[in-house]
């Protein structure tokens, strides 16, 4: 009968084991929203009892009078018992702080009490003590879980409340057992004295006391599932807020590359209008000379020449404005800085010209950087016209744009600078937010793309103060430790 009713709690132990060590892997990976531990180590303090019991039972002579292992045995089933109850509390309130000296001093108590019943009573007494505290835990389980039911929709607190209701019947039960005028009559002294009824009855609470833990991991398996869920939902929007965040920085960046072009249109239509007012004029004089007969194979030649360098004069004008409206594959290439520096000049040379602005250019042929060639070229244009903008308004006589570019073993440093009225302290504050333009035409938006689009090339911007006039400095990543960081998204290359 020993090995038997051993094995019985030895079983449940490790059943109780294994679904210990699946929960403790799964609240490994699960731990900001598993927040309690209490019901695992309430778990894991009942295996410790299942097996200290089963084992003590090899080495049981008297029943009445067992080892001290049974003292401890069922201290770690109290012990189970009050964790698994104080979890139930929790999830209605935070436990005080002085829960855990509480609990503590509980334990003490109870181990004293048994040990002392050990010794000096019979199994009955000890069986009573054990069925009567579990029937006071569960009691105030079944009203905590109740009252939790109220604000929780969760099917696994229901199965726990119906196996807590089941336990605290068999609880009630081993009680009523022992009490029987047959089991008082009988003092028992070996396990097979022990009635049969009351076995099962043990034995069916074990088997409620592993299903209620089960129910308790459900739970908590039930608030991951839900939270994943959530999760998902949230990722979703914030994917479509990011879709429709890149939709709009996309629908700006149109918005300012027009705006910047349309600052220059003026002049730029004055520059066209040259190199086509005076090829209009060669054509007018060649058709006379044909006209008349008097052709002359040398001036008809110089007349040609002059045709069409005015045709590239207007040509590159033409190319260059275009590459700023161009819709390219949004991908990062390998260019020349200083070809795209050019095709900017080539847009604003115009500007210049009308405006008496003197550009210097001091950079290094060679220098190649990885970059969404029309989103520099943006940048630059942005730059290039606040600084013309300052400059209009400046009383200078002698009026520079300087750009520079140099590079180290890591990046390529651009510094463009105007000697115009420079930005005051407060306004460099503020410079790379949206809408804080200082225009009277304009939304404020060029310096804040341009720090977007310069980040998003691994890379950074920034005004650096000087004693006069205004110094832009852009730092970019060279080509062999550039990031591939796209900023579009697909969406991007649909616009209708």
């Amino acid at each position: 009968m020993k090995p038997q009713f051993a094995l019985y709690f030895l079983i449940i132990g490790t059943i109780q084991l294994g679904l210990l060590l699946g929960i403790f892997q799964y609240q490994k990976t699960h731990l900001p929203l598993i927040k309690s531990r209490l019901w695992t180590l309430s778990l894991a303090v009942n295996v410790l009892a299942l097996y200290t019991y089963g084992i003590g039972i090899f080495y049981i002579e008297d029943v009445s009078r067992p080892p001290f292992s049974f003292t401890i045995a069922n201290t770690l089933f109290y012990a189970a018992s009050l964790l698994q109850m104080l979890f139930c509390i929790s999830l209605n309130a935070p436990l005080r702080k002085s829960a855990n000296q509480l609990v503590a001093l509980s334990i003490i108590v109870f181990l004293t009490l048994f040990e002392y019943l050990r010794n000096n009573s019979d199994f009955e007494s000890r069986t009573i003590l054990s069925a009567t505290t579990a029937f006071l835990f569960y009691c105030i389980q079944i009203y905590e879980l109740r009252i939790h039911k109220k604000t929780s929709s969760s099917l696994q607190i229901n199965y726990l409340i119906y196996v807590s209701a089941l336990e605290l019947f068999l609880a009630l039960s081993r009680t009523v057992i022992v009490s029987l005028p047959d089991a008082s009559n009988n003092q028992i002294h070996q396990i097979q004295q022990v009635p049969v009824l009351l076995t099962y009855v043990t034995l069916l609470q074990l088997v409620m006391n592993t299903i209620s833990y089960i129910a308790i991991g459900g739970y908590w398996t039930e608030k991951i599932a839900i939270a994943n869920h959530q999760f998902d939902l949230e990722n979703e929007r914030i994917k479509q807020l990011l879709a429709e965040k890149n939709k709009l920085i996309y629908s700006l960046s149109v918005a300012n590359r027009t705006a910047a072009t349309g600052a220059l249109a003026a002049s730029i239509a004055h520059e066209l209008n040259q190199p086509l007012g005076s090829s209009n004029l060669n054509i007018q004089l060649l058709r006379r000379k044909l006209e008349s007969g008097d052709v002359d194979m040398h001036l008809s030649h110089e007349i040609l020449e002059a045709l069409q360098n005015d045709n590239s004069r207007a040509s590159t004008i033409i190319q260059s404005l275009r590459s700023i409206f161009l819709e390219e594959e949004i991908t990062y290439q390998q260019v020349s800085l200083k070809n795209l520096i050019d095709e900017v000049l080539n847009i604003i040379h115009p500007e210049l010209n009308s405006r008496n602005i003197v550009f210097k250019l001091d950079l290094d042929s060679q220098i190649q950087i990885k970059c969404i060639a029309i989103q520099i070229k943006q940048v630059l244009l942005n730059i290039f016209n606040n600084a013309i903008y300052s400059l209009t308004s400046s009383k200078r006589k002698s009026k520079i744009i300087q750009l520079s570019a140099t590079s180290d073993s890591s990046f390529i440093v651009i510094d463009i600078y105007d000697n115009g009225d420079g930005i005051s302290n407060e306004r460099s504050k503020e410079l790379f937010e949206l809408l804080s333009g200082s225009k009277k035409s304009g939304m404020g938006l060029g310096l804040w793309l341009s720090k977007h689009i310069i980040s998003h090339h691994a890379g950074s911007i920034e005004n650096v103060s000087t004693v006069e006039g205004a110094l832009f400095r852009i730092k970019l990543p060279l080509p062999s430790v550039s990031a591939e960081i796209v900023w579009s998204n697909e969406s991007d290359q649909g616009q209708g």
